[in-house]
């Protein structure tokens, strides 16, 4: 018999609730608390979200405490339970005080189990599972930058987990060498992708070339590079290395993504462009709520960060649309880009040779379709939400000494 179970959230959040269900015979049902500082939009969310949904589904109790966010009302209608919790504050007396709300969370709701995903959070939940004495594991997202033994302390909430689970084997290396975490205590469970979302098949040849049209790329080999527009994403070299295309009338470039606060790097850009030479050759897209249509009308896919990405999402929503990706040749893109067969991996900052590749996909020296066909196949066999909700349940069950 299935159990319906909803529960009124009293702690803060106005009145959200959530629904999940509960299978009455399953004595060793799992509740797990989920801990992060909000469920805007990004990696470490969307995380979180597709945890939820994946907990769901195997009949255990899914909670998240954050600040809120957009993403809300997709854990709560996947069946999810949300507490709002001033999560975002990292000031001592804020993450006491939300510890001590995360007690009484953990307490009423019988949670088995805090993961926690980000710093300041990651002190809330820490305190609050020692308190409660109830197991407690994060996931590492990123590197972050140690700046001094202070800021090192702060970053190590992220390894006070009875396991650390880190998003790529680049983020495993980097936990032991700098932290000294035992290489047998930290866990990978790689990012993926959403087939539902990142499905070539979902639009039609029709809709593809309605696209091209939308932003004036008709009769042209795409190249797009997909971020948000922040420095070390690497559009300066990316535009530098289109600079020594312009011989080359065949090719359009987008660059996708959002600039948030930091317009002074926009304009930096658009200036660029502009003195290059590549204003009706380059478009600054704007950030795009809904990504996938921008990969299945391009031929190629650039990922061009000159710091290296944790993991990068990028390289691998490329291969599920079936596109060859140039991605910087350091950290996760290391794990995630097969060179000359999923695609190409290219030195950090270097324009000379990212321009000789690009200028090799157009020349058709590279094979697009059937280099895409192969990053599909490595994509759906390596990087999929299924399989890193995996990983991490696996995680869950070697901390509570079950067999996953």
């Amino acid at each position: 018999m299935i159990g319906a179970f909803l529960y009124q959230n009293n702690l803060g959040n106005k009145g959200v609730c959530g629904t999940f269900h509960l299978m009455e015979k399953d004595l060793k049902n799992l509740n797990v608390l989920q801990v992060t500082a909000a469920l805007h939009e990004g990696g470490v969310e969307r995380g979180t979200v597709e945890m939820s949904r994946f907990l769901v589904a195997q009949n255990c109790g899914s909670f998240v405490a954050s600040a809120g966010g957009q993403m809300v009302p997709e854990l709560l209608k996947d069946g999810g339970v949300h507490f709002q919790l001033p999560l975002k504050n990292r000031n001592p007396v804020s993450i006491i005080y939300s510890a001590l709300r995360l007690v009484t969370v953990i307490q009423r709701n019988n949670i088995k189990l805090v993961h926690a995903r980000s710093r300041a959070p990651a002190w809330a939940a820490f305190l609050a599972a020692k308190w409660t004495n109830t197991p407690f594991v994060t996931t590492f997202h990123g590197t972050h930058k140690i700046q001094n033994n202070l800021k090192k302390f702060y970053n190590s909430s992220m390894v006070r987990g009875e396991r650390v689970i880190a998003i790529s084997q680049f983020i495993k290396d980097h936990v032991v060498k700098h932290y000294g975490v035992d290489p047998q205590k930290v866990d990978i469970a790689h990012r993926g992708v959403d087939p539902r979302k990142f499905d070539p098949s979902a639009l039609s040849q029709a809709e593809v070339d309605a696209m091209k049209k939308a932003w004036h790329v008709e009769d042209k080999v795409v190249i797009t590079l997909p971020g948000r527009l922040t420095r070390w994403k690497g559009q300066v070299p990316f535009i530098k290395a289109l600079a020594e295309l312009k011989g080359d009338p065949s090719w359009h470039a987008l660059i996708v993504g959002g600039a948030g606060k930091k317009t002074a790097y926009k304009k930096e850009l658009e200036n660029l462009i502009e003195q290059l030479g590549l204003k009706t050759r380059v478009t600054l897209t704007g950030g795009q709520a809904n990504i996938p249509p921008f990969y299945a009308m391009s031929d190629v896919i650039v990922s061009a960060s000159s710091e290296p990405e944790a993991f990068g999402r990028v390289a691998i929503e490329a291969g599920a649309m079936k596109k060859p990706v140039i991605a910087t040749a350091h950290g996760g893109s290391l794990e995630t880009v097969q060179h000359e067969q999923t695609g190409l991996l290219v030195p950090v900052d270097d324009v000379e040779t990212m321009a000789k590749m690009l200028r090799g996909f157009l020349k058709g020296d590279y094979n697009k379709g059937q280099m895409g066909e192969k990053a599909y196949a490595w994509v759906q066999n390596t990087f999929t939400v299924e399989k890193m909700c995996q990983a991490e349940w696996e995680a869950y069950h070697k901390i509570l000494g079950e067999e996953s």
